[in-house]
């Protein structure tokens, strides 16, 4: 894997928006809130258009991140939001300036594609991690805002990503490169070229709004594609406006152990990546080690340079 430079203090911070279009005012929140973490922000040209409900053509948008992989002063590039339309672009990539200037890039949600994509296919460390406008800007958190910084800046690794709230669903231990991301967004790669791959590695899924007999649908849409045979371990996010109604005699958690019944592999719940109010920055293609007992996970080595 390629580690990209690390983000130092003081350096700039190229804002694209790959997906959807963005609100103004939480853009600006969160730019202000990056400026007073210490970094330049500089937006791309298209982040602030709308084409129907993209940020801008597929042209447009593909080339902001060109241009920001091609620009020596960017040290690093964090996604405004998501929302659709990431896949759109990655036809129209830069390769030759992706792999001459390798940097950070920091998204979630439908930019799962963009961070699974750059590290399949270019070997790319990628950051799954908090984006400008729905949390720093909307959903502004001090631990976002530390782990972004102890991640990214500090280059810290080889320690536990602690976080409340995360319990196991099955124990055991497993250790393997971090991949994976928004689980609809998975879904969507089977039988594309830019399939998730997931042998001998740890899985974060996580997700919002989805009730769980569709959160069933997709799990087993992905067990049935052998995505689970080969994988280490399943590590899931808070899963926001997942769960089922209150008065239900069951809670996701119960679906996701059905579902997954017949694996043999350590399952974490709770984990705060992804939607939610909270964001770890999590370095996909970086190996971790997981106790499904302990209910936690460990980076084994930094991610930057």
């Amino acid at each position: 894997m390629i580690k990209p430079e690390a983000l130092r203090p003081g350096g700039t911070i190229g804002v694209i928006a790959p997906a959807g279009s963005v609100d103004p005012a939480e853009l600006r929140q969160g730019v202000d809130r990056l400026k007073g973490m210490g970094f330049r922000v500089v937006l791309g040209a298209s982040v602030e258009k709308r084409s129907r409900y993209l940020a801008g053509s597929d042209r447009e948008r593909a080339a902001d991140l060109n241009q920001m992989f091609s620009n020596p002063e960017i040290a690093a590039i964090v996604c405004a939001r998501g929302g659709y339309g990431t896949s759109r672009i990655i036809p129209f990539l830069d390769e030759d300036a992706i792999e001459q200037h390798p940097k950070i890039v920091v998204g979630s949600s439908d930019v799962t594609l963009l961070l699974n994509h750059l590290r399949q296919h270019f070997g790319l460390v990628t950051f799954h991690g908090p984006m400008v406008a729905p949390n720093f800007g909307k959903q502004p958190s001090s631990l976002t805002d530390t782990w972004f910084r102890k991640i990214l800046v500090e280059g810290w690794g080889k320690g536990p990503l602690t976080a409340d709230g995360i319990k196991g669903l099955r124990g055991g231990q497993a250790q393997g490169p971090l991949v994976g991301g928004c689980l609809t967004m998975l879904c969507s790669t089977l039988g594309t070229p830019y399939e998730i791959q997931t042998e001998g590695a740890i899985l974060l899924l996580e997700d919002i709004d989805e009730a769980p007999y569709r959160i069933d649908r997709m799990l087993t849409q992905l067990k049935a594609a052998s995505k689970f045979k080969n994988a280490k371990g399943v590590i899931f996010g808070t899963m926001p406006g997942c769960q089922p109604p209150s008065h239900s005699s069951y809670v996701l958690e119960d679906v996701i152990c059905d579902v997954l019944a017949d694996q043999t592999i350590p399952v974490l719940y709770g984990f705060p990546a992804g939607h939610g109010g909270e964001q770890v920055t999590l370095p996909l293609g970086i190996p971790v080690q997981m106790d499904g007992n302990a209910a936690s996970v460990t980076l084994l080595e930094t991610a930057v340079r």
